[in-house]
């Protein structure tokens, strides 16, 4: 915590907050930190998709820079993984059908931060 003042005698308090941690040390059946995470996320995408070399190589800088994220922003809470995990979701959900490797592109796009979908928590 920081006290510092501001103006004609007010203060100014900065807390930093990282979320709730998990009574069970669990966020959504996972451990609650980055290789939980990173476990989840490959789930989510597990469920929907068998990814192709093009896509888990993408999917790999994503979910690795999308766990830092976690890390750094809210912290490893059941909040941030449910919000992970959705917005997962809803990344492959937009993913266009058709063609032989239809998430190796949109994966690579969001890599890069350029897919339609960004920004978007912790992705992009």
């Amino acid at each position: 915590m920081s006290i510092g003042l501001i103006g004609a005698g007010a203060l100014s308090i900065g807390v930093g907050c990282k979320g709730a941690s998990s009574a069970s040390g669990e966020c959504l059946s996972y451990s609650c930190d980055e290789d939980g995470a990173k476990a989840m996320l490959w789930a989510t995408v597990d469920e929907t998709y068998q990814p192709s070399e093009r896509a888990k190589t993408a999917l790999g800088q994503v979910i690795d820079a999308g766990a830092s994220k976690m890390k750094q922003d809210q912290g490893f809470t059941p909040e941030s993984f449910e919000l992970a995990r959705q917005n997962m979701k809803k990344f492959l959900d937009e993913v266009p059908e058709g063609g032989e490797d239809p998430l190796g592109p949109a994966a690579e796009d969001l890599a890069k931060k350029t897919a339609k979908i960004c920004p978007i928590f912790p992705f992009c």
